[in-house]
């Protein structure tokens, strides 16, 4: 045990006096997760004000058909209205962003609508990647003035606009807002924690293996009076420490962004910290530490094989995919937590840390998730041990 100490306070030493590292494993994910939690809701909040306050152009076609619409046209806010756009050069026109949109109106738009016959307004737009806010803004009017006339029908015709709804729906949902929460948002924070704790364990796994290796440094390690058991844990332990530590700091940066986080409803934003207690984080590090384990055995014996940091590199950049794809899986909305994906590594942690943040995390379920990853753990701390212990891949190439 003593020579394991040792070999872990060394090796822990090298790593803190590599800056890179430092910065990559604590202040990457301390700064980079209030980031994306706190800063990401006000981008796009600000691009959907911006979009709404924009300064759209609207070809009217039609006006003295429709005089009515066309004033609640000129009356809308950040709204100009153009007329004499020939109709054959609407669509040129929006291409060329000379107009963002147009509609068009016809001559019986008047006289259909005192009959009370439906009357066929179109409304020329494009398609764009912000959720169509043009098409949503100049149909709006069309919508209100729609409704205005139904409204002012169901007067005339003296109907009750109730008659017309034969079934009403009330919509009652008794999972409470922290299960809703949970549940929605719930299954992404594993995602940024899994990522952490790999990209944590990652480059002290390279510099402890290949890097030792690269410098010819492991050879002076390994005439030491320490065993190589006892080396192996040294160097476990800190890729081990890195990988928590990752994490930690991710989940620190989590609680910082969602104090930062001014966009949302003050009730909302109440239940999301509340949802991060002290007990909640505690259970979510309880499932950290097996997938911290893991990824630490698994990068050690990849770097040990490795005959250059660089080749350790190339092979460990696979299992980016491999470690992200499981845990996107647990976002799936449909993907269900039961005895089957409890046994699933990396897909469990994501589902059970879902039900967790929402409160509703059932206990055997949740040891059987740690039984899963305890069983992983071991294998991968097997498989480390085989390697280090084979003299072929020690002095490989």
């Amino acid at each position: 045990m003593k020579n394991i100490k040792v070999i872990f306070k060394k090796e822990l030493k090298d790593m803190l006096r590599d800056r890179r590292t430092l910065i990559f494993m604590i202040l990457f994910p301390l700064l980079f997760v209030p980031l994306i939690v706190a800063g990401l809701p006000k981008l796009i909040s600000s691009i959907s004000e911006k979009n709404f306050n924009e300064t759209l152009t609207l070809a009217v076609v039609g006006e003295s058909y429709a005089p009515e619409l066309i004033n609640q046209y000129r009356e809308t806010e950040n709204l100009i209205v153009v007329t004499n756009v020939p109709v054959d050069s609407i669509n040129q026109r929006i291409s060329d962003e000379t107009i963002d949109g147009a509609i068009v109106i016809y001559e019986e738009f008047k006289n259909n609508l005192q009959n009370m016959i439906p009357v066929q307004v179109d409304l020329y737009f494009r398609s764009s990647d912000d959720l169509d806010a043009k098409k949503r803004r100049f149909e709006k009017v069309l919508l209100d003035f729609s409704d205005t006339i139904k409204t002012n029908r169901y007067e005339v015709l003296n109907l009750d606009q109730q008659i017309f709804t034969p079934i009403e729906i009330r919509y009652n949902n008794i999972a409470s807002q922290k299960e809703r929460i949970g549940k929605s948002a719930g299954g992404w924070l594993p995602y940024l924690f899994i990522l952490y704790c790999f990209m944590g364990a990652m480059y002290p796994a390279l510099d402890l293996g290949a890097g030792e290796k690269e410098r010819k440094t492991l050879e002076t390690i390994l005439v030491s009076p320490a065993s190589r058991l006892e080396i192996l844990l040294g160097k476990f332990g800190v890729i081990t420490t890195f990988g928590l530590l990752s994490a930690i700091m991710g989940l620190i940066g989590l609680s910082i962004g969602i104090n930062f986080m001014d966009v949302l409803p003050e009730e909302i934003h109440t239940v999301l910290k509340d949802m991060l207690d002290f007990k909640t984080i505690g259970i979510i590090l309880t499932l950290v530490v097996p997938v911290a384990i893991f990824f630490a055995a698994i990068l050690l014996s990849i770097s040990l094989y490795g005959r250059t940091y660089k080749e350790a590199q190339s092979l460990i950049a696979p299992l980016n995919i491999v470690v992200i794809f499981p845990a996107v899986i647990g976002t799936i909305p449909g993907i269900k937590f039961n005895a089957m994906t409890a046994a699933i590594p990396i897909v469990n942690i994501s589902l059970a840390t879902k039900e967790v943040i929402a409160g509703t995390i059932e206990i055997p379920l949740l040891f059987e998730v740690y039984l899963s990853l305890l069983i992983l753990a071991g294998l991968a701390i097997f498989l480390a041990v085989k390697m280090f212990n084979n003299e072929n891949v020690i002095f490989r190439g």
